[in-house]
This record gives C-alpha cells, sequence and structure tokens, in this order.
C-alpha cells in the first residue's frame, strides 16, 4: 500500500485521453494514469486497453459473462501499471472481483480534469475505500450535493 505522501494511482477510462465515456471501464479505449494525492495531480502515462470491445459480440462474450478472459486480462494491465484506483461512469459485472484488488470509483463527470477534481473533493472517502483492502466496496461520486 501506498502511504498518504505518496498518492493513490488512479486510471481514468477515456476515448482520447480527455473524455470519460458512459461506457463501462473495461470498454474504454485507453486508460489515462495519474498519481493523485489531495491537493496534487500528476499525469503519469496513457495505456491502450487492448480488451476494448472484448465481450460484446464476439466469440470471447461467453468468457465474460463468467470471468473469464477480460476482467483478468484488464486487472493484470492495471497491475502492471500500479492502479489502485479506476475511475469510469460505468462499470460491468467484473466490478466485483475487480474491487478486491482496485477501487472502483463510479462518477458522474464526463472528462478527466473534472473527475481529478471530484476525486480530490472527497479525498478522505477515497483514501479510507483504499484502506479497506479486500473487502471493500465500489464508491459512488457525485459532482453535485
Amino acid at each position: 500500500m501506498t502511504n498518504d505522501a505518496d498518492g493513490l494511482i488512479v486510471a481514468f477510462a477515456t476515448v482520447d485521453g480527455v473524455a470519460i465515456p458512459k461506457a463501462h471501464f473495461g470498454e474504454a479505449q485507453q486508460y489515462e494514469i495519474y498519481r493523485i494525492k489531495a491537493d496534487d495531480a500528476t499525469w503519469l502515462e496513457s495505456v491502450t486497453n487492448p480488451h476494448a470491445g472484448e465481450g460484446h459480440g464476439g466469440g470471447s462474450h461467453h468468457r465474460h459473462e463468467h470471468g473469464g478472459g477480460k476482467g483478468a486480462g484488464i486487472g493484470r494491465l492495471l497491475a502492471q501499471h500500479r492502479v489502485q484506483i479506476m475511475v469510469s461512469q460505468a462499470f460491468g459485472q467484473n466490478i466485483v472481483r475487480m474491487r478486491e484488488r482496485f477501487v472502483p470509483v463510479k462518477i458522474d463527470v464526463d472528462d478527466v480534469e473534472a473527475a481529478i477534481g471530484l476525486l480530490q473533493r472527497h479525498w478522505d472517502q477515497v483514501q479510507s475505500r483504499w484502506l479497506q483492502g479486500q473487502a471493500r466496496k465500489h464508491l459512488v461520486l457525485h459532482s453535485h450535493p
């Protein structure tokens, strides 16, 4: 785990590095990876999602439904980049398994900059959820109270 001074590594689901789609996290074309603290955000890298489009109309759909390749592949991809927090406007059924390793955060804003601000406004909640370990639940953050 990371300490407060280090911040948390966050992956934002995007279509173009800026816009956060309404589609599930696993459908994003790429992930923008940031190190975020309560008062700072540092972009680290863009990571292409090689699993985008899997499980929706192709031969891999059966595996997707039963927790096969897609969710596990995205989990491995995120772990390779030391991601701790996943941010998207929507998540699919793999959220149950993903929250054992990550904190899935469902948001209602559609761009990375607004999402960073939303995380920072709720930073205590985000950190607390991360520290709960494998028993954690996902987090839902709203831009308007």
